[in-house]
């Protein structure tokens, strides 16, 4: 460990910053299963009801850019904090909504949330783990995320349909975020240990260094491009109960399978990143899911797109722990700021994803839609592959 207080802090570090990131996602495994219903309450369209995700997205934009300036100087649990804090808020804003429009605005407190847990998390893992390590700790983070819809989708299922889409907010979503808020404030250290003089740093010399990186900007690129890709999820449920008008609970199921499968596709890919090369990894792995997305839309039958739903769920989870794993070392010296970047280059990929999906939705169908994200993952391979290199090898 980088010190003896990061030792002390070892053994439940991981699980908080795991939970933070597993509240944090929680809302957005509502409007995943219930997208359909909270279009309905507003009285508005499914591709509307949509764009909360590109409030989202905005919000964590911001918040990332934010982030990559001020982590060079303050405490970045405080950031973790402050996310979860405002997840919390989100939470009750949506309970309390009587307008699409109020709505809207409550998802800036979830995009920032998401944007804020993230990206510490993976900056906390690229600073308290050793290489080897690194990895594993990553797959775990990557799980949590996925696990939030392993386990909060029955639970929004059974909630919404005994009571409805608002219920979960204030019965799911508020509890486990309160509950994280405790557990981060107990265990996760309060700084890093110190490195030289990186505390001291101006405030815009890490990004500074990122951004002109050419292998760390092929990075961010790529995160945004599969982000966009990795959006199909969001959208795959309200296309299975269209096309085959399944009900929530089977949706319900189709989320856990797919997460389950996402969860351990990305511990797998952390026990065998470092045997077979970051690089490597996300190179197959995101072109699978990539050509995933390009496919499942497509097919008539509902068990086989359902399954080739299913097998880009597991391949995007190994590519998220391959490119995250990759990220953290583009920039050692100023990791927290990389990753900062990074979360808002995946928030411009949501937003990138939320607008065409909006569009296609509205104007053409979901087969566009899923050509369109597919596309935008075939992209991110090609600049992965061209540009970015593997520094955890030198």
């Amino acid at each position: 460990m980088a010190s003896t207080k990061a030792a002390g802090y070892s053994r439940f570090m991981l699980p908080a910053l795991g939970l933070a990131v597993f509240s944090a996602w929680l809302i957005t495994v509502a409007f995943q299963l219930l997208l359909i219903d909270v279009a309905k309450s507003f009285q508005v369209s499914v591709g509307t009801a949509g764009l909360t995700a590109a409030v989202g997205s905005l919000s964590g934009i911001v918040a990332g850019l934010l982030l990559s300036i001020l982590s060079v100087r303050y405490n970045h649990k405080l950031f973790i904090v402050i996310g979860l804090v405002g997840t919390a808020i989100a939470a009750l804003v949506y309970f309390f909504s009587p307008t699409f429009d109020i709505a809207l605005s409550a998802n800036i407190g979830v995009g920032t949330g998401i944007a804020l847990t993230s990206a510490m998390a993976y900056s906390y893992v690229g600073e308290f783990y050793p290489l080897q390590k690194r990895g594993r700790a990553m797959g775990w983070i990557v799980a949590a995320m996925t696990l939030s819809f392993v386990i909060g989708a029955p639970i929004v299922g059974l909630i919404a349909t005994s009571g409805g889409w608002r219920e979960v907010m204030i019965w799911l979503s508020l509890p486990f975020t309160l509950f994280s808020l405790i557990l981060v404030l107990l265990a996760v250290p309060n700084r890093y240990p110190q490195k030289g003089d990186s505390q001291r740093e101006p405030f815009f010399t890490g990004c500074k260094q990122a951004l002109t990186n050419p292998s760390a900007v092929a990075c961010l690129f790529v995160s945004m491009l599969t982000m966009a890709e990795a959006s199909i999820a969001f959208y795959s449920i309200s296309f299975f109960r269209a096309q085959f008008q399944i009900s929530i609970d089977l949706g319900s199921v189709i989320i856990i399978v797919g997460s389950i499968l996402s969860s351990v596709g990305g511990i797998a890919a952390g026990l065998f990143v470092n045997r077979i090369g970051r690089k490597p990894l996300g190179t197959v792995t995101c072109l699978v899911a990539a050509v995933m997305t390009l496919i499942f839309t497509f097919i008539p039958n509902f068990e086989l797109s359902w399954g080739l739903n299913a097998v880009r769920f597991w391949f995007a989870g190994m590519a998220s722990t391959a490119l995250g794993s990759l990220v953290i070392e583009q920039v050692p010296k100023f990791r927290a700021t990389m990753t900062s970047l990074n979360t808002a280059f995946i928030n411009v990929g949501m937003l990138l994803a939320s607008v065409s999906a909006g569009v296609a939705l509205n104007l053409y169908n979901y087969q566009t839609m899923a050509l369109i994200l597919g596309s935008l993952g075939v992209a991110g391979v090609a600049l992965w592959v061209a540009f970015v290199k593997d520094t955890s090898t030198n």
